[in-house]
């Protein structure tokens, strides 16, 4: 399993688009923002570092969800090389997992080097450990759903060709609606109300109160992302149950 992981994470490492996208373009955008605005006060002590890193996060969450991960799953549908490995006795089941937890590696390393960089050049302020603890739990909490929206993506659509442009459409489309050109509290209300059933949104704003120890649960976020957790396991139901019990 282990050694499954070490090459899984070297795959991830070799694809530049993915590693641009969730490591480095989040904290550009962070450091774009808080330097253009500058570091200004948002009152009780906090700063505009303390609001805009939870956007730049969610910057970097999205791509790995539905790029990087779609393509992975559409390429092993695609060049059948799933079923090779099998045939040639591969343990499968330990290789698809060591797979999905190279992208939740890629995910914690985007939320903890967002952190970092905020820590030590803009003087984030860091949260309790129960908050923070609760943060991290809450963000993987989205993972889960994020990752299974790429799943039925991959799954529907097929065609790596088209799974590109598609992930980079729906990259842009959410960046809108959660604030991370135009600050949140500034779209047009029709895009606000759009982006109440969207989780992400709830990471890029609504976790505020989580970091800054007001919170420690945010129940809107856990019933909405639970209604899409279920929507998209429902949908890859239906797949299996058409590819006769097979997922790929």
């Amino acid at each position: 399993m282990l050694t499954h992981l070490k090459l899984s994470l070297k795959m991830q490492l070799r694809i530049p688009i993915s590693i641009f996208f969730s490591l480095v373009f989040p904290i550009l955008m962070l450091t774009i923002m808080v330097v253009s605005y500058g570091n200004f006060s948002i009152g009780n002590g906090y700063r505009f570092v303390d609001k805009y890193f939870l956007i730049s996060t969610a910057i970097g969450l999205i791509p790995i969800a539905f790029i990087s991960f779609p393509i992975w799953v559409g390429e092993s549908i695609g060049n059948d090389s799933l079923k090779r490995l099998k045939f040639f006795g591969v343990n499968i089941r330990s290789l698809l997992i060591a797979d999905l937890l190279s992208y939740v590696v890629l995910a914690l390393s985007s939320i903890l080097f967002n952190i970092l960089v905020a820590t030590v050049f803009f003087d984030l302020n860091l949260p309790t450990m129960a908050h923070l603890f609760s943060y991290l739990l809450h963000t993987m909490y989205l993972m889960v759903g994020l990752f299974l929206v790429g799943l039925v993506l991959a799954l529907y659509v097929r065609n790596t060709k088209l799974l590109l442009p598609l992930g980079m459409i729906l990259l842009f489309s959410i960046y809108m609606f959660i604030g991370v050109f135009v600050p949140f509290n500034e779209l047009p209300s029709p895009l606000r109300n759009i982006a109440e059933f969207l989780p992400v949104k709830y990471l890029a704003n609504d976790f505020f109160k989580i970091w800054t120890n007001d919170s420690l649960i945010n129940k809107t976020f856990l019933w909405v992302n639970t209604v899409w957790i279920f929507i998209a396991s429902g949908l890859v139901v239906v797949k299996t149950i058409w590819n006769r019990g097979e997922i790929i």
